[in-house]
């Protein structure tokens, strides 16, 4: 249906693309038959475009860019969720109610007692969400993207994070000489066991970076460490405090599934294959909007 109505536009614009020439006479008839082109080319441009937002809004997707967009609200700041539409960093915000479903329940016996947390110091953790915050420059205030609303986090049975919702952003770091991510994969499992989810649907890993943890100096927040400079000078100063103290950080986000209205608690685990231990683990649930 959208390939067909877009179809329809490109032709009517393909149109327009001939001047009329200036000359009177003959052309006359050819000016005005140009203009009743270009009048119709807008409106079926028009017509397409609200088309097209009914089709994405019933399958619950919508094209980036577009003004509203299903299953997605609008964070505390006003702005919407970015989660699965493609952006770079993949990362939701936080939700409103009364379409956030909370966080996850108690994690059932059967998981946590196959955990087996591999020796890695874990530790200085937060969750968070991604948003906006603001930093002054003299009389001009800035604006960056970074993790805030951070509330500190301690791991229980060794290395898990649980109580975790759609929006949250998980922040902890392990010892950087235990640790080899390239060792490390996801494993997530919903509590009833109806459901795993691989690397594409399940949680987003590490696609933060260091400018977004320590963001910039004289931000609205109050976070320390802080450093000015770009968004690439800060990660690489952040990177470079993490080396000192020979520790690296690992993120972890959850994605909102639109269809999921009533969520679904998953554990999930960064597993060794080969030695059968997990760097950490999450419990988190999975909801319609992040």
């Amino acid at each position: 249906m959208t390939k067909a109505i877009w179809t329809a536009v490109g032709l009517a614009l393909a149109a327009t693309t001939f001047s009329a020439p200036v000359h009177a006479g003959p052309f006359d008839k050819l000016k005005s038959k140009v203009k009743k082109i270009e009048k119709k080319a807008k409106e079926v441009e028009q017509t397409a475009a609200q088309a097209e937002d009914i089709v994405e809004t019933v399958s619950g997707k919508k094209r980036r860019g577009s003004s509203r967009r299903a299953g997605v609200g609008r964070s505390a700041d006003g702005s919407y969720c970015n989660a699965n539409l493609g952006s770079n960093s993949n990362s939701p915000c936080s939700a409103r109610a009364p379409d956030h479903v909370g966080g996850a329940g108690p994690v059932p016996a059967k998981f946590t007692g196959q955990l087996n947390c591999a020796n890695l110091g874990i530790g200085n953790a937060f969750v968070g969400r991604d948003g906006k915050y603001t930093f002054s420059k003299g009389i001009s205030t800035e604006e960056r993207s970074g993790l805030i609303e951070r509330r500190d986090v301690q791991a229980t049975n060794g290395c898990l994070y649980s109580g975790l919702a759609v929006g949250d952003v998980l922040y902890v770091e392990v010892d950087k000489a235990k640790y080899d991510k390239h060792a490390y994969s996801i494993q997530c499992v919903s509590y009833d066991g109806s459901e795993q989810l691989d690397n594409v649907n399940g949680p987003r890993i590490n696609n933060y970076k260091g400018k977004d943890v320590m963001l910039h100096t004289g931000h609205s927040f109050g976070y320390e460490p802080t450093a000015t400079g770009s968004n690439s000078q800060r990660s690489g100063a952040y990177d470079a405090l993490l080396n000192k103290r020979g520790r690296t950080m690992l993120t972890f986000n959850f994605g909102a599934l639109h269809t999921d209205k009533s969520g679904t608690d998953f554990f999930c685990q960064w597993f060794n294959d080969k030695t059968g231990k997990s760097a950490l683990a999450v419990a988190y649930r999975r909801g319609p909007q992040g």
